[in-house]
């Protein structure tokens, strides 16, 4: 990806200086707060705009008789407060709606009420203080009427600027506790220093933000392509139309000389999506991979259709065990956030199983929860006594979530294929159990017509689809693939938690 420019301010190139931010509405705003931000960004520049015009009437007020301790002041209040505000508030609520940080929320609150108290007393307009205030301009009408006439016109944008000021901070306050927002998460931010932490920002940029009354946000801007592989077995797919082969899927359409196109076909035919059976599964307690114990390496069957998953104890189960599998989509980036807010609920315990390919997306030391990669399936096994990490993970697992799933890890699991870590472990889970899956692709591998067969196999194993979406994707494309956003995929999981009564909040 290429790296972003400043570009704001927007500085002549005369000018030795250059810009100190990089801002961008479309690219990093989403499109549900893109308004909002707009508006505060109009608000800023009413502020430059109203000091400006001050600066102006102090100067007929220094014109008519006044004196020049006003008109200094007035160009102090345009120097120092034009870009403090820009800095201190401004660039806050930004950062809050770009990566839905409770810690800037709480940052612009703070900064952007001592604003609204500046923009009162600069209406009110003291005589002394550097502002045209209504105190100072009809007080000033009877020494010089012209100069007063000058001086009410910053007065009354001082006074819309107050007025502004409070609306758009009961908007902001009323989005942010509506959206689950609060101190305590600020707080919680502050402590493990989510707010200053670089990967975190990055994977959470262009994600869309929790709506409000805890409505999921369906269209943010966010990353979601996936990389060429290279695989060394070639796969024979034998596709539907070629040489009168019937697609149980799109029916006799799909052979050569069909009457619609392959994707129009299956696309028109309603997808199976059957509701996830939830049994009262307990899985065994977690043995580490290091113990010694015996292993069966007997075939992997389902259970039989009516009959509940082994139980292994009586006694409820106090923790979720949720097994978070990444491969190599751009939407990989998202994965420390995605922790993070899985880690929120309680009860959650998480491990993470990545592809090689993913590991480009997103750096180790920044995943707080054990990750597995196919080099410790093989470092942990040297004998027949030794642990079989897939199965392992299997056993450990009480839900897996595969998040970002990509195009070639689709085919593989669609083709039972288990060259890696990932995939073995989800060609030996437990059909008892729920897994989600995310598929995240460019638009154009996401409409080609064998991706519509892989999913709807997938899900008549039982596997739970969390739809893509229509984004920008980060190749300049813009269509459906993208992975759904972070606080979909967290809903999804505390159904999951809801439907076997156990708690999703602190």
């Amino acid at each position: 990806m290429a790296e972003k420019v400043n570009n704001f301010p927007p500085l002549p190139r005369f000018i030795p200086l250059k810009p100190c931010f990089y801002q961008d509405f479309d690219a990093e705003i989403p499109p549900q707060h893109r308004t909002m931000a707009k508006r505060l960004y109009y608000l800023w520049m009413l502020n430059s705009i109203t000091l400006a015009v001050n600066l102006v009437g102090c100067l007929a007020w220094l014109i008519g008789g006044g004196g020049a301790v006003n008109f200094g002041l007035a160009i102090l209040w345009l120097i120092l407060f034009t870009p403090c505000s820009y800095v201190c508030w401004f660039r806050p609520i930004y950062k809050a709606f770009k990566t839905d940080s409770s810690f800037s929320f709480m940052a612009f609150f703070f900064t952007f009420m001592a604003q609204l108290v500046i923009s009162i007393i600069q209406a009110v307009g003291i005589p002394g203080w550097g502002v045209c205030g209504w105190i100072a301009a009809i007080s000033f009408f009877g020494t010089n009427v012209g100069s007063a006439v000058v001086m009410l016109i910053p007065t009354v944008l001082f006074t819309g600027m107050a007025v502004f000021s409070f609306i758009a901070l009961t908007m902001v306050h009323k989005f942010y506790r509506g959206s689950g927002g609060s101190f305590s998460k600020a707080q919680e931010e502050w402590t493990t220093g989510a707010w200053k932490n670089p990967h975190v920002q990055q994977a959470a940029q262009n994600a869309a933000m929790g709506a409000a009354q805890g409505a999921m946000m369906q269209h943010e801007t966010q990353y979601s392509a996936t990389p060429n592989y290279t695989y060394s077995n070639e796969i024979a797919l034998r596709l539907p139309g070629r040489g009168g082969v019937t697609s149980p899927l799109l029916g006799d359409g799909g052979r050569r000389g069909g009457s619609r196109p392959l994707r129009e076909q299956a696309a028109a035919r309603p997808l199976r999506s059957p509701r996830l059976e939830l049994r009262d599964y307990r899985s065994p307690d977690l043995r580490r991979v290091s113990a010694e114990f015996d292993r069966s390496m007997e075939p992997f069957s389902p259970p039989e259709p009516g009959f509940p998953a082994e139980k292994s104890s009586s006694v409820p189960q106090k923790t979720f065990r949720v097994l978070v599998g990444v491969t190599g989509s751009v939407a990989a980036l998202k994965l420390p956030l995605l922790i993070t807010e899985l880690l929120k609920i309680p009860g959650l315990e998480v491990k993470v199983v990545t592809t090689e390919r993913a590991k480009h997306f997103y750096r180790a030391q920044e995943i707080p929860v054990t990750l597995y990669s196919d080099e410790d399936e093989w470092r942990l096994w040297k004998g027949r006594s030794d642990p079989v990490l897939h199965i392992e993970l299997r056993r450990w697992a009480d839900l897996m979530l595969v998040a970002p799933l990509d195009a070639n890890t689709l085919a593989k699991l669609a083709n039972g294929i288990c060259d890696n870590l990932l995939t073995c472990v989800i060609r030996a889970w437990d059909l008892s159990k729920p897994l989600l899956f995310c598929p995240a692709m460019n638009t154009a591998m996401w409409e080609h017509p064998i991706t519509a067969q892989q999913v709807e196999q997938l899900k008549g194993f039982g596997y739970t689809e969390i739809p893509c979406v229509v984004k920008k994707l980060v190749c300049g494309d813009e269509g459906r693939g993208a992975m759904a956003e972070v606080w979909t995929i967290v809903e999804n999981v505390k159904r999951i938690l809801e439907e076997r009564d156990l708690p999703t909040q602190s």
